[in-house]
């Protein structure tokens, strides 16, 4: 055998080693430590180990009277060991899922833990009970938790062979195949984007943050390419994360507000992909979070307010390249007071709308050929670069014959910071004959030569025909009618026969039956009693929080199963609100779900505030968000975790409310 060859039968016994495992599913707890003081900490571990690819769903807690839960997260590892079997050695794999919590004492005494459950495959395991012993005085940090032993007796642990050299060795290994993996998705992207990166920034920025210390575990930078602007002029803005560990997690925990912008979305991305770059001597991975086109509403100081990120981070160690144990961190991107100049008063045109950019206008009709009282679509289109969201309707000042009957719009901002309005106006000729549509003229200013400038169309000539099937819309027509029916009439010239006596009609008499008054009105206050019934819910049991919440989860099934993305998110942010507006006591819909969920209980905050502002966002998101950046969250399938997702977390808090 070659060096080579020795080299590479050494490695694979240093990350797989001789193992020989039984078949079946293994669940252990442990913590870090048996005794403390109150006011310690300790971790709780929950493993499971399976030598198969099996659904492990996420253990059921037991009641930890006496313990505050303060932080829960996850780990997965996968080895692979030679055995002997009567076909020769082969590989097999062992697998391990841990679940971590983070406890700390409310009292002394000897307390227990009592037992989790996990459903593994459709079959529930339970752990054993564990008794901790808590003093009066603290004792400091625990040990970090050594790692239960899952295997059978008479054979290694796979995973506690994995000591640190060899764990570092595959990280290496595992870096490296990623960096590969990192530059043929950064090729491709060059080649969707015509040869250039998509996050290459803005190459003339008027305000770029970058990192400035070395030893930070990841900065969120934000670039603006101009901060002094004309009312209604585009501001571009990009927020990046620098890093330069390896990021385990990475929650957004608030999206900038942008109050005092009209906000057009270029890119959201869903999954960040990084690239490498070099900032003041020290390299970092650079990834884009988002890009906005922001129009500033009124004058005055507009500010772009911080995008915060949570993140937990392995940090390279000193000397070796390698990284160590996960720290969780919060960065906030610096805020950007943006100057908003009014648009100029003096030689503004009093045919001004408020287009701020440079646009182009047409009008146009279908056909000049039309019918008298039948409408036409006449079409007014602006287009160019800048936001024609915020353009109005000019007005059309029609000559006597057309009239104006309903006007709707479309438009759309694109990626590139292009943009179009177009008005579709429908209008009525009232008479027939040679008519003409005048031209439009509408000004605009121009903030890049500080100046208005003005865009018209050329008048369209119409020819109006004759159209005998149309309604009659006409004076001279209606006028025409009218006579007609009054020379039907035949007058005669004498006065009628005088009534001797008063005798009431056949249909008058029926009113004077008394017992049918009685009727109507029996009738009449029965209705209303089974309405107010109804409305007051009169004779009914109130229902409890969990029988609403269970009906308006029989709504969003509904939804769901037509995949009517906007009624489902509708319906969850609905719900997120009747259960959030209960618990706070403020009935909750004219409230911010930042607020509620600060004054919501303090358990409930701490057990599933995290799981709730997560999903809100997301159903929010789905709720409102345009069409074009849903992407894969209004997939059926996508909605249909989400949603199952957060009935667990709504259960679980309307669960803890009720028993209270």
């Amino acid at each position: 055998m070659t060096k080579t060859g020795n080299f590479l039968f050494f490695l694979s016994f240093i990350f797989f080693g001789l193992f020989a495992q039984a078949a079946g599913t293994t669940v252990q707890s442990t913590v870090d430590r048996t005794e403390m003081g109150l006011g310690d900490t300790f971790t709780l571990s929950v493993a499971v180990t399976s030598s198969e690819d099996v659904d492990i769903q996420d253990p059921r807690l037991p009641d930890l009277d006496g313990f505050d839960l303060l932080n829960n997260w996850q780990s997965n590892a996968v080895a692979q060991k030679l055995v002997n079997t009567p076909s020769g050695m082969q590989f097999q794999t062992q697998r391990r899922k841990e679940f971590h919590y983070q406890l700390s004492p409310k009292k002394t005494g000897t307390l227990s833990v009592g037992s989790f459950e996990v459903v593994i495959g459709g079959k529930v395991h339970r752990t054993q009970p564990i008794v901790i012993k808590v003093g009066q005085e603290s004792m400091g940090a625990g040990k970090p938790p050594k790692r239960p032993s899952m295997a059978p007796p008479g054979f290694d642990d796979p995973f506690e062979s994995m000591d640190q050299a060899e764990q570092e060795i595959f990280d290496q290994l595992l870096r490296q195949r990623q960096r590969l993996l990192q530059q043929q998705m950064q090729g491709q992207q060059q080649e969707d984007y015509g040869g250039y990166p998509n996050s290459t920034g803005l190459p003339e920025a008027a305000f770029r943050s970058l990192p400035t210390n070395p030893n930070e575990a990841f900065f969120i930078s934000v670039e603006v390419d101009k901060t002094e602007v004309f009312e209604g002029e585009q501001v571009t803005v990009n927020w990046y994360i620098y890093t330069r560990g390896q990021m385990e997690t990475l929650d957004r925990l608030k999206f900038p507000s942008l109050k005092g912008y009209w906000k057009e979305i270029i890119e959201e991305v869903p999954s960040i992909q990084f690239t490498e770059e070099i900032v003041n001597g020290t390299p970092w991975k650079k990834a884009l979070l988002a890009s906005h086109a922001l129009f500033p509403i009124k004058p005055g100081t507009a500010t772009i307010d911080e995008y915060k990120i949570k993140s937990r981070v392995r940090l390279p160690t000193q000397g070796f390249g390698f990284y160590g144990k996960p720290y969780e961190y919060t960065k906030s991107s610096a805020a950007v007071p943006i100057k908003v100049k009014p648009l100029p008063v003096e030689g503004r045109p009093s045919d001004f709308t408020g287009a701020v950019g440079q646009f182009e206008l047409h009008a146009s009709v279908e056909n000049p050929q039309v019918l008298v009282n039948q409408p036409f679509s006449l079409k007014v289109r602006f287009e160019g670069a800048g936001n024609a969201k915020m353009i109005d309707l000019p007005a059309l000042n029609l000559p006597t014959g057309l009239e104006q009957y309903d006007s709707k719009s479309e438009s759309k901002f694109f990626k590139n910071g292009r943009s179009y309005k177009e008005f579709e106006v429908l209008v009525i000729p009232r008479q027939e004959g040679q008519m003409v549509l005048p031209g439009l003229s509408v000004s605009m200013f121009d903030p890049q030569t500080k100046k208005y400038y003005t865009r018209a169309t050329q008048p369209i000539n119409l020819t109006v025909s004759n159209n005998p099937n149309a309604p009659v819309g006409s004076s001279a027509r209606m006028a025409d009618t009218g006579k007609k029916a009054e020379s039907a009439k035949v007058v005669e010239n004498r006065l009628p026969d005088p009534l001797m006596q008063w005798q009431p009609a056949a249909e008058a008499s029926v009113l004077y039956r008394p017992w049918l008054w009685a009727v109507l009105y029996s009738v009449a206050s029965l209705l209303l009693l089974v309405k107010a019934q109804r409305e007051f819910g009169w004779g009914r049991r109130r229902r409890t929080l969990k029988e609403l919440v269970q009906k308006r989860f029989k709504v969003v099934d509904s939804a769901l199963g037509k995949t009517d993305y906007r009624r489902v998110g509708v319906e969850m942010t609905n719900t997120f609100y009747t259960v959030l507006g209960e618990v706070s006591g403020t009935g909750g819909a004219a409230m911010e779900i930042e607020r509620l969920l600060e004054i919501i209980p303090p358990s409930i905050r701490r057990d599933h505030g995290d799981d709730i502002a997560k999903s809100f966002e997301f159903f929010q998101t789905l709720s409102f968000a345009p069409e074009e950046m849903l992407g894969k969250m209004k997939e059926k399938e996508t909605m249909k975790s989400q949603v199952d997702h957060a009935k667990k977390v709504l259960n679980a808090v309307v669960s803890a409310v009720e028993e209270k």
